[in-house]
């Protein structure tokens, strides 16, 4: 039986242009350059994939191809341009059993056939995180 209607917590969310950059990056300069590409913010990413690190930058939907190119035009290595949703605001889990049941649901909603991607609303305290991943 379904959780809720298609679309019921859209408005949770907001939809935006997500530019992944793989590699060694310095943050100092990948600041100024996200900025003058147009971008909202950026966040840097410990691991991209298998040990690479990098940084995901965030911009308007109408603004994504802009700033791929620029990112690209300054020889960042572009790794994947896409649009996701993202949370308007996140809810802090500090309970073990809560964020066991977190984790659970998402793997379970990731392995479904029927589901193409997942997003949350929902950030871990470190401690919970290892507790529940060990």
């Amino acid at each position: 039986r379904p959780f809720g209607e298609t679309g019921c917590v859209g408005w949770m969310f907001d939809q935006k242009g997500v530019v992944t950059l793989a590699g060694e990056i310095e943050e100092e300069a990948l600041f100024e350059d996200a900025l003058e590409a147009g971008a909202e913010s950026y966040e840097m990413v410990d691991e991209i994939d298998e040990g690479t690190p990098g940084a995901v930058v965030i911009c308007e939907m109408s603004e994504l191809e802009q700033v791929s190119e620029s990112l690209k035009a300054k020889d960042y290595e572009v790794r994947e341009v896409d649009l996701r949703w993202i949370p308007s605001n996140t809810v802090m889990v500090e309970d073990v059993e809560t964020a066991a049941s977190l984790v659970k649901m998402i793997d379970a909603l990731e392995e479904s056939d029927d589901v193409q991607s997942v997003t949350a609303n929902f950030e871990m305290a470190e401690s919970v995180m290892a507790e529940v991943m060990t």
